[in-house]
């Protein structure tokens, strides 16, 4: 008898052993799917860098280091709990007015990100990739936004939409500007093709904006022919060309915008300089015609974000005045 006892406890003891040593009962299995819910993904991101970002759980601390991308928050819903700071006060959606600053968007304060204790942190591309590391090293997760185009603008939207869980609600809101769009772009005549360029100047150089920048993406959109298409780009600026009188000549535009940021005078100066003063200058259509006009910074320098229907509204208006009365 005790014989049979010990080899029926022994053969037990093996098949828990089998089993992980655990009994198959209602309560273990309900365990191990719990086990394997919580290790589940809230969502799996790829971001403009094409990195893969996992969030274990919905991000509950977010904190946006790029202005516009606030916009593209409230519009879903979301909160942060830390800002950049902007001299542009429709960058700053109404909900988010006070909520704890982190320094300009060109002088991030990484030390009071960090004290923020986020879990997850919106960055520019090309002012805050360098940042990536230190967040990582805190165990917070970076994402990647650099919306400029129309099409990275749409992805930007549905990627935040994700992040908060408020996917239907990005969507919404990308069929919005959608819809803005095409009302805008009925307007315009469809026999009128112009040719343009779009001069970018600082105090120190006059540029000329290629079709990937914001003010030429569009330009693109509204139809307008950008006569520094496929110029090779300047290094280190892949969305800027040199600038070239003789080019500019030889092209003559129909329609000539300039683009500036910085102190006005100084903007006028180098213009004066480098395109005003020229006298082939005054021999082009677009000056002869008076169809030379200055494009504002936080549509067409700064990422205009949600409001890109408005920009396209704006340079169409410029052009096509009577369309739009």
């Amino acid at each position: 008898m005790k014989k049979f006892l010990f080899v029926s406890i022994f053969a037990c003891v093996l098949a828990f052993s089998a089993l992980g040593c655990k009994p198959d009962n209602a309560a273990t299995n309900a365990g191990t799917k719990q086990a394997q819910s919580s290790t589940a993904a809230f969502a799996e991101i790829t971001d403009f860098e094409n990195r893969k970002v996992t969030l274990t759980k919905k991000p509950e601390r977010v904190v946006a280091l790029v202005p516009s991308v606030l916009n593209y928050i409230d519009a879903v819903g979301g909160t942060v709990v830390g800002r950049p700071s902007s001299r542009h006060e429709a960058e700053i959606p109404a909900s988010m007015k006070k909520v704890e600053e982190v320094g300009h968007v060109f002088n991030i304060n990484m030390e009071k990100v960090v004290s923020l204790k986020p879990d997850l942190v919106f960055i520019n591309d090309q002012l805050h990739d360098k940042f990536i590391k230190m967040l990582e090293t805190n165990h917070i997760n970076a994402i990647v936004l650099q919306p400029k185009t129309y099409e990275e603008i749409k992805n930007a939207l549905m990627t935040v939409g994700k992040v908060y869980g408020k996917e239907a609600e990005a969507a919404k809101k990308a069929k919005e500007m959608d819809e803005k769009i095409s009302a805008v772009l009925s307007k315009v005549p469809k026999d009128q093709p112009k040719k343009i360029v779009i001069l970018h100047a600082t105090p120190s150089t006059v540029t000329v904006e290629l079709e990937n920048s914001i003010a030429g993406n569009v330009a693109k959109k509204i139809g307008f022919t950008n006569i520094a298409a496929g110029s090779a780009a300047i290094q280190g600026k892949p969305e800027k060309a040199p600038y070239s009188m003789e080019v500019l000549v030889e092209k003559n535009p129909d329609i000539i915008f300039i683009t500036s940021m910085g102190a006005k005078d100084k903007i006028e100066k180098r213009l004066q300089a480098d395109v005003k003063g020229n006298p082939a200058y005054a021999a082009l259509s677009a000056v002869k015609n008076n169809k030379v006009y200055v494009l504002p910074e936080d549509l067409f320098l700064l990422a205009p974000g949600l409001r890109y229907p408005e920009a396209v509204e704006l340079m169409a208006k410029d052009v096509f005045p009577e369309s739009f009365k």
